[in-house]
């Protein structure tokens, strides 16, 4: 791949780590908060309440890490560096294998500036971003290789290790993100009904513990934690991109001409783009 890809797929990856471990930190700390409301733990002559201070310095931490992800916006790097990566690689594949609009009927200098050109534009969309540096070749060896190479060969390569890989990945994150959807959605439905076991138990008995309070925080946790991942929408939108790569796989199989091959590469990397946009467009909602 590009020196471009690889160095917003570097920022992509690490500021997604941040964000997604930032998240995961300050919701943990609300709900340990939140728990810390259950009872009391006086100390000296009972004006000192351990858990409450506890408590304090959780929401105050909370608040730090919610600080820095305004600060910070490591959730823009990622959908930034990601957007910027995936066109990257779209570009090189067709470039590699003479997909439109770098035809086996462009000569290789062109095809490299032009390949340049619009790289260039894909980088300048996104101005802000922060790349990781690397150092790499616009065109790499590899790619020229590939480009050089005949048609079936660059049919092989192409189905074999953008379209099948593709596939198999979209395929295994549809069955992992619906698998998860599930244990999320269990779990928040047994912490609903603990709350309101709870409630109806403090209403019922005279306690001093307010489990209620703390299960409706930690459920509060959970939805915003589902919220960051949307299993269920990235179940679906992998679902459909490996039936439309399964699609293209098929008239690609049926291009004979290096113009029609040239067309079918064009509209797989279209299909693969699709799935990228729509999930681009639900991140930044």
């Amino acid at each position: 791949m590009p020196q471009l890809f690889q160095a917003a797929d570097g920022a992509s990856l690490e500021a997604q780590a941040s964000y997604i471990g930032r998240t995961r930190l300050r919701l943990v700390l609300i709900s340990v908060a939140a728990a810390c409301g259950i009872a009391s733990w006086r100390v000296g002559e009972g004006d000192v309440d351990l858990l409450g201070i506890l408590g304090t310095a959780l929401f105050i931490g909370a608040l730090v890490i919610e600080t820095s992800l305004w600060r910070d916006r490591p959730d823009k790097v990622w959908y930034d560096g990601r957007a910027v990566a995936e066109s990257a690689k779209t570009l090189a594949w067709k470039f590699a294998v003479c997909g439109s609009p770098f035809p086996s009927t462009m000569d290789e200098a062109g095809a490299a500036r032009g390949l340049a050109d619009r790289l260039d534009k894909v980088k300048a969309q996104f101005p802000d971003l922060e790349l990781h540096p690397v150092a790499a070749p616009l065109v790499s060896p590899w790619m020229l290789e590939q480009r050089r190479a005949p048609i079936d060969d660059r049919r092989y390569t192409y189905l074999k290790a953008r379209i099948e890989d593709q596939q198999t990945w979209y395929s295994r994150k549809a069955k992992y993100n619906k698998r998860r959807s599930k244990q999320w959605r269990l779990l928040l439905v047994i912490l609903e009904i603990l709350g309101a076991a709870a409630s109806l138990a403090g209403a019922l008995i005279d306690v001093d513990l307010f489990f209620a309070p703390a299960i409706a925080a930690l459920v509060g946790a959970v939805v915003a934690w589902i919220e960051t991942k949307q299993h269920d929408s990235l179940s679906r939108a992998y679902s459909a991109a490996t039936a439309d790569l399964a699609s293209a796989e098929a008239k690609l199989n049926l291009a004979t001409t290096d113009d029609s091959w040239a067309i079918e590469v064009d509209d797989a990397e279209e299909a693969i783009s699709r799935e990228h946009t729509v999930w681009l467009a639900s991140r930044s909602r």
